[in-house]
């Protein structure tokens, strides 16, 4: 570090819009502006930081935050921060943060997108056409099933959750969901959607899409078990979480029908997804693409840096992590 610096701040990956000129100049940044650091990278960058913006495919756990004595926040790039350990890093006087609202449409967005591309099989259509498969229009070619009159089931519905019911309300379906805790009365009544428990979400969803984050309590909560009490039509979409599903699984329970199709935004290993899944043609995959869009990325953006600028500058940020 500079000896006239007054701390070093790390960008672990590139933003969106520029926002890393908004830090003041007696303060060193270290920017990886092409691509996001190796964790390998980051562990030993960030010994001599003041602040990090931690991009999400990056683990903070104790022993990383013990090393970097000087560290006062972590701001993480995205709503979910099952990367870090956040209690750890409390007990150790450093401030977390995330950066939530700004994602949530782009990320509703994309789940209804995987609903609606995994019930009408628009992906194996692609796939048919550039193979060269498709010979012309037949009665029975690829045969989806409409939205219209089915129960469309959330697993946590908050921010990404009520935004998607707001979406899909005006496709004529049932909405029900299940959360730790139960939605006010008045937002259920707005929405159109009703609570019921777990197993009820389980067994009663024509489409369920997962939206919470990852914890220790729902880690692999759609297991083989979980699979077998699904309706054999259903449909299940993940855009929370990839630890949420217990892949293996998800692979076993595809090849002996308990569901009928998946659409998957995030999974537990992305560097090693299960050949099953990737070639099974009742299954749509996005790379972790939710938010991606420019104006959620910009958004993201700005908040990450402006929670560094609130900590270096004697302020609480806007999302600190209780």
């Amino acid at each position: 570090m500079d000896e006239n610096s007054d701390g070093t701040i790390v960008i672990t990956g590139p933003l969106i819009g520029d926002q890393q000129v908004r830090f003041p100049d007696n303060y060193e940044v270290i920017y990886s502006d092409k691509k996001v650091m190796d964790q390998e990278e980051f562990n030993d960058i960030v010994r001599d930081a003041c602040a990090a913006i931690v991009m999400t495919n990056l683990r903070v756990d104790k022993e990383l935050i013990d090393s970097a004595p000087k560290l006062k926040i972590l701001s993480n790039f995205g709503v979910g921060y099952d990367n870090i350990d956040v209690k750890y890093a409390r007990e150790k006087q450093v401030m977390v943060t995330n950066t939530p609202d700004v994602l949530t449409l782009s990320c509703a967005e994309l789940g209804v997108a995987l609903v609606m591309m995994t019930a009408r099989k628009v992906v194996e259509g692609c796939q048919l056409i550039e193979s060269g498969g498709f010979k012309g229009w037949e009665v029975d070619l690829l045969l989806g099933t409409e939205l219209r009159g089915k129960t469309f089931g959330i697993l946590g519905c908050g921010r990404i959750g009520q935004a998607m019911a707001r979406i899909v309300s005006g496709f004529g379906m049932e909405m029900i969901y299940h959360n730790r805790r139960k939605l006010k009365s008045g937002i259920e009544v707005q929405l159109g959607i009703r609570y019921v428990d777990f197993q009820s979400l389980i067994t009663d969803s024509d489409i369920l899409v997962i939206t919470c984050p990852l914890n220790d309590q729902n880690r692999h909560s759609f297991n083989f078990e979980t699979f077998e009490l699904m309706k054999k039509s259903s449909i299940l979409v993940n855009v929370g979480r990839g630890g949420i599903i217990k892949e293996s699984d998800l692979v076993l329970a595809l090849r002996e029908d308990l569901i009928g199709g998946v659409g998957l935004d995030v999974f537990e290993n992305p560097a090693n997804i299960p050949v099953e899944l990737r070639l099974d043609p009742r299954v749509t995959l996005t790379p972790h693409i939710g938010s991606a869009t420019r104006e959620a990325r910009e958004a993201m953006s700005a908040l990450s840096v402006q929670a560094v600028l609130d900590v270096i500058s004697g302020l609480k940020p806007q999302y600190m992590l209780k």
